[in-house]
């Protein structure tokens, strides 16, 4: 009966996945939408989480959300794993929305909610790190972010991104080597130590 269940389940979810997922910039969001995305953050199940999704609405946020509790119940999945790294920030508009999911969204939401959807936000560089291992193509993309997401003094992804380094050493030095000089010069500077694949962007208290 178990096996039979997770079975509905994971045929429900690729539904989700194979439909067209569509990156919206900023959008107001009302409160129905809101608690939505807190229920997908704490579901226990993918049907659960899938039923939510129909109620988040399809702003970036709710995508975020969504796709990243999406990886975390099948982090062997690739299909699930690209879907979460498509989201990758693309713009200053999109990582700002992506920094401010724990913030107040709307009049109604509680310090709780807010809690909530602040550990999926903080769970992000992880989840991205174990989500480009399965797909190394996207590599170039999760590599570009960093730039931006250290400049969030307590995020980890520059101690994440040692293990992409040390399990795909050529391809990140790849990818290194194609940002623009700018952002290269940063990135060697005060970001990463590329010969030893050790950060050197710590979030603040390490």
């Amino acid at each position: 009966m178990k096996k039979t269940r997770e079975i509905v389940d994971y045929v429900v979810v690729l539904a989700f996945l194979l439909a067209p997922c569509k990156v919206l910039s900023a959008q107001k969001q009302d409160c129905g939408e809101v608690i939505a995305m807190v229920k997908m953050a704490r579901s226990i199940s993918t049907a659960e989480l899938a039923a939510n999704k129909l109620k988040a609405g399809d702003s970036y946020h709710a995508q975020v959300v969504y796709a990243a509790r999406l990886f975390e119940f099948y982090p062997q999945d690739r299909e699930a794993a690209v879907l979460l790294l498509n989201l990758i920030p693309k713009d200053e508009e999109q990582n700002r929305l992506l920094m401010s999911l724990g913030d107040h969204l709307c009049g109604t939401e509680s310090f709780r909610e807010m809690k909530v959807l602040d550990q999926v936000g903080q769970r992000i560089p992880r989840d991205l790190t174990k989500a480009v291992l399965l797909a190394p193509e996207k590599i170039p993309e999760y590599v570009a972010y960093s730039v931006t997401s250290v400049q969030d003094l307590h995020s980890d992804y520059a101690l994440q991104m040692q293990k992409v380094c040390r399990a795909r050493h050529s391809e990140f030095v790849e990818a290194v080597a194609k940002l623009p000089p700018e952002k290269k010069d940063r990135f060697v500077k005060y970001i990463f130590d590329l010969d030893g694949c050790n950060a050197l962007a710590l979030p603040e208290g390490e």
